[in-house]
C-alpha cells in the first residue's frame, strides 16, 4: 500500500506569495518583487475621491466604461507583475481584460497613480510597466502641489503631454476640468 503525502503549495514567486495575502492587502508586484504599502493619507485620499467623483460621472454618464478605484488588482504580466492603481479605466470594448477572478488580466486604458510615500515606485517602475503594457494614458498627480504630469502612449513609448496645477485632460474620455 502506497502512501501519499501531500506537500503544501509553497510559494515560488512574489506573485504566489502575493496570491496568498489576506484579500485587500496593500500590496503590488512589479518584475516579481514585492512592494506592500501602509494605508494612505487623508490627502491622499481626498484626492482620489475627488477625482473619482469627477471622472466617474462623465464615465456613467457617458456610458464609456468602467472606472475602478484601488484596492483592485492588475496583472500586467501574469507572471511577474500585479500592481492596485490609485484609479484606473477600462474603456467599454476592453471589457474582456475583466475575467471569471474579478480582477483585470490586462492592460486598463487608462491608469492614475496619487503619488505617495515611494514616488520613485510610481514615477519609475510602474511608469515603465505600464509603457510596456500598452496602457494609453497615465497621470500622475502630487497630492501636496496638486501637479499632474500626464503621460500618453506614441508608439510603444510614453510621451509628456503636459505637466499642470489642479488640472486633468483626457483625450481618451474626451474630459477637461480643473480640481
Amino acid at each position: 500500500m502506497k502512501t501519499i503525502i501531500r506537500i503544501p503549495d509553497v510559494p515560488v514567486s512574489a506573485l504566489d506569495v502575493f496570491r496568498m495575502l489576506p484579500e485587500g492587502t496593500r500590496a503590488e508586484v512589479i518584475n516579481n518583487v514585492l512592494y506592500m504599502s501602509p494605508s494612505p493619507i487623508f490627502n491622499h485620499q481626498k484626492l482620489v475621491s475627488t477625482l473619482f467623483l469627477k471622472l466617474g460621472n462623465h464615465i456613467e454618464e457617458k456610458a464609456l466604461g468602467e472606472l475602478i478605484v484601488s484596492p483592485f488588482d492588475v496583472y500586467l504580466d501574469e507572471y511577474i507583475s500585479a500592481v492596485q492603481p490609485d484609479l484606473l479605466f477600462i474603456a467599454r470594448r476592453n471589457k474582456g481584460i475583466l475575467k471569471e477572478d474579478g480582477y483585470a488580466h490586462g492592460a486598463p486604458d487608462l491608469i492614475i497613480e496619487i503619488l505617495s510615500n515611494n514616488e520613485t515606485r510610481d514615477r519609475t517602475l510602474k511608469k515603465s510597466l505600464y509603457e510596456k503594457a500598452g496602457v494609453k494614458e497615465y497621470f500622475i498627480v502630487d497630492p501636496k502641489t496638486k501637479m499632474t504630469e500626464a503621460f500618453v502612449l506614441k508608439g510603444k513609448k510614453y510621451q509628456v503631454n503636459y505637466s499642470r496645477k489642479k488640472y486633468f485632460q483626457s483625450a481618451l474620455l474626451k474630459l477637461e476640468f480643473t480640481f
